[in-house]
């Protein structure tokens, strides 16, 4: 993508048909030119880094995108379609790879190839000799959409969800009235703009940012849906292979309306410091269990089970320092549990 960038960079594209594609020279030396002269450019640079290129002729539809962009150009105003050219590398692995100097990006589901040839001129789609006559000769593109299924960024019409909303409240009086019980688990996914490509957001379970995105989403939803309800923040899913399970953030209110928690002042904010430590929690608990009528003795602190661990640590083999697991290897990290409960040899 550097060779085609730098095309992109060194020579601008004219809206403007010349007679024949122009030489490389006489692109970098004008710095500028038609789609084909970009592309046959980048043709030869490709070679010359010794890959394999032919020039690719064929259309290029572009639609109006359905969301303006945060971050740049958003693109055409209308749906159109028009002639074009780019380039196609071949890497082994991957086959022919299409790349557009014009846009100084790779060839998309807008590109639309007709013909790819070794050089611009055996990609044309009329050759011959004529002689002197009248000539006229007209041409058109249009594209139309001809379907379009609702998406995410283009989401049902107001008419649209006016029917579906009447539908599914008819589905609503038919279920009740057979006494029909439904539940729901729903698992929406969440990605911030600002750090699409983050770990957090792909991969790892916990990251710099995720907990303050969630509460602040959590708080705001329930503001919406149970200004009165309860918050409760705590263990959620245990996934295979990970140490710790990951956070729930739960909110409980009644369906009759009745407050749950009738002070939202009182929800800890994870931004900031109000002290909580170990002492207020045992106090917490304590007086929760008078006012609950709950005898103090099932009030008791809860520690890690240090004999446990100690004993499991006997358990491993003399020539295994615990404090030396290489956690950061493969091989080791999978080896470790199994061999944790059984000596070795060798």
């Amino acid at each position: 993508m550097i060779s085609t960038d730098g095309c992109n960079r060194s020579s601008p594209t004219l809206f403007a048909w010349s007679r024949a594609c122009k030489r490389p020279e006489e692109t970098l030396a004008l710095g500028s030119g038609s789609c084909r002269d970009s592309a046959w450019l980048l043709v030869q640079v490709l070679r010359h880094l010794g890959l394999a290129a032919r020039f690719v002729s064929g259309y290029l539809i572009q639609l109006v995108p359905d969301v303006k962009s945060l971050d740049g150009p958003s693109g055409t105003d209308i749906d159109f379609t028009d002639l074009h050219a780019w380039c196609e590398v071949f890497l082994p692995g991957a086959g022919w790879i299409g790349l557009d100097p014009t846009s100084g990006l790779f060839a998309g589901e807008g590109h639309i190839p007709v013909a790819c040839s070794p050089q611009p001129s055996s990609a044309s789609p009329i050759t011959g000799t004529t002689e002197e006559c009248e000539c006229v000769f007209e041409h058109s593109m249009k594209i139309e959409r001809v379907w379009e299924a609702p998406r995410v960024t283009k989401p049902y019409s107001d008419e649209q969800w006016s029917s579906i909303e009447t539908l599914g409240h008819r589905i609503d009086d038919d279920l009740v009235s057979g006494d029909v019980r439904l539940t729901m688990g729903g698992e929406p996914t969440f990605v911030a703009i600002d750090d699409p490509d983050g770990a957090e957001w792909s991969t790892a379970a916990m990251g710099p940012t995720k907990r303050i995105r969630a509460a602040d989403l959590f708080h705001r939803l329930r503001k919406e849906y149970a200004p009165h309800g309860l918050t409760h923040f705590g263990q959620g899913k245990w996934y295979p292979g990970e140490q710790l399970p990951r956070w729930s953030l739960n909110c409980l209110w009644r369906r009759d309306g009745q407050p749950v928690w009738k002070n939202p002042a009182l929800y800890a904010d994870e931004n900031r410091d109000d002290g909580a430590d170990a002492q207020l929690a045992g106090r917490f608990l304590r007086q929760l269990a008078e006012r609950l009528g709950i005898d103090l003795k099932y009030v008791f602190p809860a520690y890690e089970d240090a004999f446990y661990y100690l004993w499991r640590e006997h358990r491993l083999p003399v020539n295994v320092d615990p404090f030396d697991a290489r956690l950061d290897d493969p091989l080791e990290r999978s080896a470790w549990p199994r061999s944790s409960g059984r000596g070795w040899t060798g």
